[in-house]
Order: structure tokens, then C-alpha cells, then sequence
């Protein structure tokens, strides 16, 4: 009887996982489509329920970053990044910086046991979440940016199925048992992979649109990308860890929270929006 009701509840979360799965990519490539303030301002809004969520970690552990600030600071900084000038992202965190050592200066007397780590707190949610999420962005604003966020988010998103499958096969060697004890070397490579698979099929089916570009090309983005963007994952583990948390909210039906879903693809666009202006130098 256990075995069964186990079974059952694993068919639930999979059908939950695959629902939810399915919106999250009809949401995501409409906003692509959309281009323009639409997309910058979706997300935005999912950055900006990214780091309520990674505030809330540290604030159930006894700490208090500047919620608000960080929460409109993101949006803010993601509505930035539509704007060719970087002059315009860069006005963007010096405001949302000195907005956050104003807040703690002020309220200092408030928490003065953990003011320090509140600060940090505060200012590493602009760095892990706020600035990776804007090269995501500006992704999006390149010239061909439409092909260029496919050809490198794609792979990054995809290669976790190819890990999750490799991994559950045949995964025996454990890269960072004490901090993420599920994640594989096995998998690890089934993941890296699928990313090349998918960055060398993506670059075939694109050529089209982008004539300069081939899928040998796609193959090494995806190689890279797919190399990387588990450190999303691995960094993410590390606060969960530290506040005994399973998932990092649970808006999202069968995944957890917006942050659970987008720690990958944070990583993602910054090593692809660098390796794009590598590319077209």
C-alpha cells in the first residue's frame, strides 16, 4: 500500500510539473515574442518575485534585508535594460545601491545584532538577482535579439530535462553531496549534453533568420552554457541550505518558487550576452 500511494503522489507531482511546465513556456515565449517594454516589464515582475522570495529566506532566518527597496529596485533595473545607453542601467543600480545604504543606515537601531549581514543581504539580491537578470534583458534588445535569446536560453532551460533524466538512470557519483545530494556528475554531463544538442539543432532551424550564424556555432554556445549555468543552481542550493528550506516558495505548482525555475537562466544570460559580443566582435 505505501509502495503505491508513493507511486501515486510521484504521478501527481509529474502531472503537476508538466502543467505548470507547459504555462511557464507559453508565458515565457509570449513575452519573448512581445518584445519591447512588454517583455522588459514581464520580466521584471518575475525578477522582482524572485527576490521577494530570496528576501524572505533570509528574513525567516532571523535577518532583514530591504525588502521593498530590493523588490522595486529590480523592476526598475530590469525596465533599464530596454534602453540601448547603459548610461540608463547603470543611474538604474546606483539608485537602487544608495537607496539600500540609506534604508539600513536609517534603520540600523531597528536590528543592530544583524545589521551588517542585512546589509550584505540587501546588496547581494541586487547582484545574484537584479544585475544577472538584466543581461537577460538586454538579451532581448540586441540587434537580432529575438534569435539571440532562443539560440541561448533554449539550451540553458532544456539541458535541466537531460540532467534530471541522466542523472535518475545512471547517476551514481555525487558532485556536492552535503549541498545539492541529488546532482550527479552523470547527470551533470547529460545536462551539458543536451545543451549542446539543443544549441546545434536551435542554431540549424535559426540559420534562416540569421544568416551569419550555423549550428556548429549553436553547439559551442550550448557546450559553454550548459557548463556553466548549473553554478545557478549550486548557488541557489546554498541559501536554501542554509535557512532549511526545500524550495524557495511555492507559486509554481509541482517546482517551487520563480527563483527554483530561473536560477539556471540567470547564469545563462550573462555568459550568453557575453559570449554574443564576443561572437560579433
Amino acid at each position: 500500500m505505501g509502495n503505491a500511494n508513493r507511486k501515486m503522489k510521484n504521478n501527481n507531482m509529474l502531472g503537476k510539473r508538466i502543467l505548470s511546465g507547459a504555462v511557464i513556456i507559453a508565458i515565457g515565449l509570449a513575452l519573448i515574442y512581445a518584445g519591447g517594454w512588454i517583455y522588459a516589464a514581464g520580466l521584471g515582475l518575475i525578477l522582482s518575485i524572485a527576490v521577494w522570495e530570496y528576501v524572505r529566506l533570509f528574513e525567516k532566518g532571523g535577518y532583514a534585508p530591504a525588502r521593498t527597496i530590493l523588490i522595486a529596485g529590480t523592476l526598475l533595473i530590469a525596465l533599464s535594460g530596454q534602453f540601448a545607453d547603459p548610461a540608463y542601467s547603470l543611474a538604474a543600480f546606483s539608485l537602487v545601491v544608495i537607496a539600500i545604504m540609506v534604508f539600513h543606515t536609517a534603520t540600523y537601531s531597528r536590528h543592530p545584532a544583524t545589521a551588517a549581514i542585512d546589509l550584505a543581504a540587501s546588496l547581494g539580491g541586487v547582484a545574484y538577482i537584479a544585475f544577472s537578470g538584466l543581461f537577460l534583458v538586454r538579451l532581448r534588445f540586441l540587434p537580432a535579439g529575438l534569435f539571440w535569446l532562443l539560440q541561448c536560453i533554449l539550451p540553458a532551460g532544456i539541458s535541466d530535462i537531460g540532467a534530471f533524466g541522466i542523472g535518475s538512470l545512471w547517476g551514481k557519483h555525487k558532485i556536492a553531496p552535503h549541498l545539492s545530494p541529488n546532482k550527479t556528475f552523470e547527470g551533470y554531463l547529460g545536462g551539458v549534453a543536451t545543451s549542446m544538442l539543443v544549441g546545434w539543432g536551435t542554431g540549424l532551424l535559426l540559420a534562416g533568420y540569421n544568416p551569419a550564424f550555423n549550428g556548429m556555432q549553436g553547439l559551442w554556445i550550448g557546450l559553454i552554457v550548459g557548463a556553466l549555468c548549473p553554478l545557478g543552481d549550486f548557488t541557489k542550493s546554498i541559501f536554501k541550505r542554509q535557512f532549511g528550506v526545500k524550495n524557495t516558495g511555492n507559486l509554481i505548482p509541482g517546482h517551487g518558487g520563480v527563483l527554483d525555475r530561473i536560477d539556471t537562466w540567470l547564469i545563462a544570460g550573462v555568459i550568453s550576452y557575453l559570449l554574443i559580443l564576443f561572437l560579433n566582435k
